[in-house]
């Protein structure tokens, strides 16, 4: 073949009616074959000839055989043809057990708590699925990371990703029992102020704590003695007595039920945080990528 051979369309067509022609050695049963007239399959052997510069088939009134390089361009073809049989079966969506590589963002502490025992466990039921988790709570651009799929806790802003929800985070006010018994008084949300406060850098609303109780509306800027981007940090330091803070429900009900820490102002709420699965459209046509999700949807419900 020349250089300037190239497998245009048109040279696929040809391809195709020589190498039947080829197995047949009858041009009016490849022409049949191929679904054309026998003067179109003779146009596209005489326009393929060309291209290669040769002759590839030898033909007498009695016969017709390939030449020599008519068999090395046939070997071609069926290396060609086998090419791509294997890669229609490769993109051939597969019964059975779902295999693929999907990589995840998951926020820091939530994801290690509550999403990576869920991940194992899926892993360990699909073990042809490889999963890449990232543990971040720094906003993941899903396109620029290659991330398959992410967890958000809070209000969604990006209104271009798919959301699924999966449930909601309690947050509440808590300290340990040891600083609220040197602590002021504290009966009302505007007593923050008079308080030692601990609070997550990353909290939409910064240093501005909303809380309710039915209708009554409370709004109070605290000026926190500690600030961290860590809820893991901010949990050693509200358990050692440094002060009140916003902790989840996954980081502190069992601290709670244990007496480490104690619920302040129980009358007054936080407005939940809601949680979603977020992906960019169309990324869950995978057999393995619908499968986690449905599985995180799935086992997120049942442990409300």
């Amino acid at each position: 073949m020349n250089q300037s051979f190239e497998l245009t369309p048109t040279r696929v067509r040809e391809l195709r009616a020589f190498a039947l022609s080829a197995r047949l050695l009858n041009f009016s049963l490849a022409a049949r074959e191929a679904g054309c007239t026998p003067s179109v399959l003779s146009r596209r052997i005489a326009s393929l000839e060309d291209a290669v510069g040769t002759r590839l088939f030898l033909r007498t009134t009695r016969r017709v055989t390939l030449t020599a390089r008519g068999e090395q361009l046939l070997a071609h073809c069926e290396r060609l043809e086998q090419v791509m049989v294997d890669l229609a079966a490769d993109l051939r969506p597969r019964e059975g057990e779902p295999e693929g590589y999907l990589r995840l963002h998951l926020p820091l502490a939530y994801g290690r708590h509550r999403i990576a025992p869920l991940l194992a466990r899926f892993m360990a039921l699909h073990p042809q699925v490889h999963l890449e988790a990232h543990y971040d709570d720094a906003y993941a651009d899903l396109v620029a990371s290659r991330t398959d799929l992410a967890i958000r806790v809070g209000q969604l802003a990006d209104v271009q990703l798919v959301a699924r929800p999966i449930g909601h985070m309690r947050r509440y006010l808590c300290a340990s029992p040891g600083y609220l018994a040197s602590a002021p008084p504290l009966g009302d949300p505007v007593d923050l102020k008079a308080h030692r406060c601990i609070a997550f850098s990353g909290l939409r609303t910064g240093t501005l704590w909303q809380l309710h109780r039915q209708r009554q509306r409370r709004s109070v800027r605290v000026e926190p003695v500690m600030r961290s981007n860590d809820v893991e940090a901010m949990r050693d330091a509200l358990v050692a007595g440094v002060g009140i803070g916003i902790m989840g429900d996954y980081l502190a009900d069992a601290l709670v039920a244990q007496g480490r820490l104690v619920e302040v102002l129980p009358d007054w709420q936080l407005q939940p945080a809601p949680i979603h699965l977020v992906w960019l459209p169309g990324a869950d046509r995978t057999p393995a990528m619908r499968l986690l999700i449905d599985d995180l949807v799935r086992a997120m419900a049942q442990a409300a």
